[in-house]
């Protein structure tokens, strides 16, 4: 979801939903829907990917599709480099009738619309030798305009900033059918604070698996999933978030559940 260019290099053809919700203990609390897909086209020598998702924020919502292409090109006897690229349409909503009581009649979101379209696109490099996968990749490279309203005296539109990410993993086999997987990702963003993630997964044959991820300075993830029927995937996360969101009242965290169903026979 990060990389366009890691579409299809899983050759491992599948579908999937999830369902989060985070710091449940807030009125207006996030909650994210999302519907996802990978596929391999191995005769073109290529991959692609889509998500479909909504957030949902207090009296702001985001409903977006991301579509996704990734040609391969052999490097050696295991190794591929795949180049992607992606392009995403995303709707930023604001109902007004619940900010009417917090705002003052003159603001000027009541004012302006309700909801607004951006369009854009991003591009990424991912190589893998089915051991070691590292990759790289910038979104919203166009940064689309998503203003709502005319404020006066202001110096900043609202916009789509560009995302860029590194990430790494790396496979060791520790048994037969045991492997560790430590994994890295670094994301920079205009006018926000760098973001790295620090994590690593123990897999038992593809059928049972935990992880344990942390974000540096804002949350631990903790995570859990195992294998249905030979197809299907039942997966299980909580977050813990750091200061200062902890001080508050319980349910500070987040949960995920999310659900895959695997098309290719193992």
């Amino acid at each position: 979801m990060y990389n366009p260019a890691a579409a299809g290099m899983a050759k491992d053809n599948m579908v999937g939903l999830s369902y989060r919700s985070q710091w449940g203990s807030f009125p207006g609390n996030p909650r994210t829907y999302m519907l996802y897909g990978d596929f391999s086209l191995q005769k073109m020598k290529a991959g692609i990917g889509a998500y479909i998702y909504r957030d949902e924020t207090g009296p702001t919502s985001r409903t977006g599709i991301q579509l996704a292409y990734s040609y391969h090109i052999r490097t050696g006897e295991k190794s591929r480099l795949g180049v992607g690229l992606e392009l995403r349409a995303l709707q930023f909503a604001i109902d007004k009738g619940k900010l009417s009581d917090a705002l003052g009649s003159n603001d000027p979101i009541l004012g302006g619309k309700d909801k607004k379209l951006g369009i854009d696109a991003g591009a990424g490099v991912y190589w893998t030798n089915d051991k070691l996968s590292v990759g790289a990749a910038v979104s919203q490279l166009i940064q689309s305009k998503l203003k709502l309203a005319d404020v006066p005296n202001a110096t900043e539109g609202a916009k789509l900033y560009r995302h860029y990410n590194i990430m790494a993993s790396y496979k060791i086999q520790t048994g037969d059918d045991i492997f560790i997987i430590p994994n890295a990702m670094f994301r920079a963003i205009e006018h926000a604070p760098s973001e790295f993630d620090l994590g690593a997964k123990l897999d038992y044959q593809d059928k049972i698996w935990w992880a344990l991820n942390w974000r540096v300075k804002q949350f631990w993830s903790i995570q859990a999933g195992f294998k249905l029927f030979q197809r299907v995937r039942l997966a299980y996360s909580y977050d813990y978030y750091e200061t200062p969101i902890s001080y508050f009242a319980g349910g500070s965290g987040a949960h995920e559940i999310g659900l895959q169903f695997g098309f290719k026979k193992k």
